[in-house]
C-alpha cells in the first residue's frame, strides 16, 4: 500500500470514528428523553433519526396503536441503521416500555453500527432471516410476537419476484407465533399505484396488468391473508399493516 493509500485509509478511519462517536452521543441524549407513550416516542424518533414526514411513519404509528400497551415482543427482519432507522425505533420502545426486540439481517454492517446504540433488551442477529425465524419458532413455540416487521429484501421493481417470495417465506416461518393481538407490518408493499415511487410506477402497473396485483415485498402475503376473517387491514401506503384479531 502506497503512502497516499495509507493516508486515505487513515483519514477514512478517523472520520468514521468521529461520526460513530457523535452518533453514540446523540443516542445517549435520545435514550435519556422521558417519553410518556408510543406517540411521543414516534415524534422523538423521527425527529432525531429520520424525517418527520417520512412515507413510512404512519405505518409505524398504526402498528403501535394496534398493539397492546406495555411490554412487547418485537421481531424485525432487516436491521436498519438508516432511512426510517426502524431498529432504533423498536429499541426505543422496549427500552422505555418493556419487552424484547430481535432484529436479524444477513449483513453484519447494521448490527456493527448499532452495537453500542441499543439496550440490553435488543438482540441483533446476523443470519438468514427465514432460518432465524424458523429456529425462533421452534425454540419459543408458546410465545406470541406482538409486532412483526418484515423489511429484509428490498424490492427490485424490474424483477420483484425474489423479494416477494422471500417475504412470503418469512411470513410462513413466523406465522405460528402470530396470534390474536399480533400486528404484521411489511415494508415495500404498495396496494395502489399512487403508493409506488414515480420512477417505478410504470413497471409496477405493467406487472399489475399481467398478474392482477401490484408487486411488493408483502404482495404474496396479502394474497394469503386478505380473505381470513381473523386478519384486519389497518394500514395501506408504501408499507402495509395487518392486525390479527
Amino acid at each position: 500500500m502506497s503512502l497516499r493509500q495509507r493516508a486515505s485509509v487513515a483519514k477514512r478511519s478517523y472520520l468514521d470514528g468521529r461520526r460513530s462517536r457523535a452518533e453514540r452521543q446523540r443516542y445517549e441524549r435520545y435514550r435519556a428523553l422521558e417519553l410518556a407513550d408510543a406517540s411521543a416516542l414516534l415524534d422523538a424518533h423521527f425527529t432525531t433519526w429520520s424525517d418527520p414526514g417520512h412515507v413510512n411513519r404512519t405505518g409505524f404509528q398504526k402498528a403501535l396503536e394496534a398493539a397492546k400497551a406495555g411490554p412487547l415482543t418485537i421481531i424485525e427482519t432487516g436491521t436498519s441503521a438508516w432511512g426510517t432507522d426502524s431498529t432504533r425505533l423498536w429499541d426505543g420502545y422496549v427500552q422505555r416500555f418493556g419487552g424484547e426486540l430481535w432484529s436479524v439481517d444477513l449483513s453484519d454492517a447494521p448490527s456493527r453500527r448499532l452495537a453500542e446504540q441499543v439496550c440490553a433488551r435488543t438482540h441483533l442477529v446476523v443470519q438468514d432471516s427465514v432460518s432465524f425465524l424458523t429456529e425462533f419458532v421452534a425454540e419459543h413455540p408458546e410465545r406470541t410476537v406482538d409486532i412483526c416487521y418484515l423489511d429484509s429484501w428490498d424490492v427490485d421493481w424490474a424483477d420483484p419476484d425474489a423479494s416477494m417470495e422471500h417475504g412470503l417465506a418469512e411470513y410462513r416461518a413466523v406465522e405460528p407465533l402470530l396470534r390474536s393481538g399480533s400486528v404484521l407490518l411489511i415494508d415495500d408493499t404498495p396496494t395502489a399505484p399512487t403508493f409506488v415511487p414515480p420512477a417505478h410506477r410504470g413497471r409496477a402497473e405493467d406487472f399489475q396488468g399481467r398478474h392482477g396485483f401490484l408487486p411488493g415485498k408483502g404482495a404474496l402475503v396479502l394474497a394469503e391473508l386478505r380473505e381470513r376473517p381473523d386478519v384486519e387491514l389497518i394500514w395501506e401506503g408504501y408499507s402495509v399493516g395487518l392486525a390479527f384479531v
